[in-house]
């Protein structure tokens, strides 16, 4: 899949592992955060951070109406208010893609595998 946008020069197509490791950066950048996770890893999330090449696994990107929505599969610090952690990923993360793409991300959902 990937993430179009038109203006009047031409056509810009933007790959998911480009968002994915945009997002995956930002995340990994919020204190609190541990890393990413695979979406499927339900059983042992703590046993498969993700490395850089590996955060399409970790996020996922769907088209709507109004732009584009984005989820998260994240391990965060046991020692952090995880309200307050979770909140700035979605802030952070909305509004570095949508900075950098261009489009709208108004979505930005944050799934917390674990805690370590």
């Amino acid at each position: 899949m990937n993430i179009g946008k038109t203006n009047k020069i031409g056509k810009i197509e933007f790959s998911l592992q480009a968002v994915a490791d945009l997002a995956g950066i930002t995340v990994s950048s919020v204190y609190g955060v541990v890393g990413l996770v695979a979406k499927k890893n339900f059983q042992n999330p703590l046993s498969q951070l993700l490395k850089k090449e590996d955060f399409t696994d970790g996020v996922s990107v769907k088209k709507v109406k109004e732009g584009y929505d984005v989820s998260l599969y994240v391990v965060l610090s046991k020692d952090v208010k995880i309200a307050e952690v979770v909140h700035e990923i979605q802030n952070q993360v909305s509004y570095i893609l949508g900075k950098n793409f261009g489009v709208p991300f108004k979505v930005v959902n944050v799934y917390v595998q674990a805690l370590k």
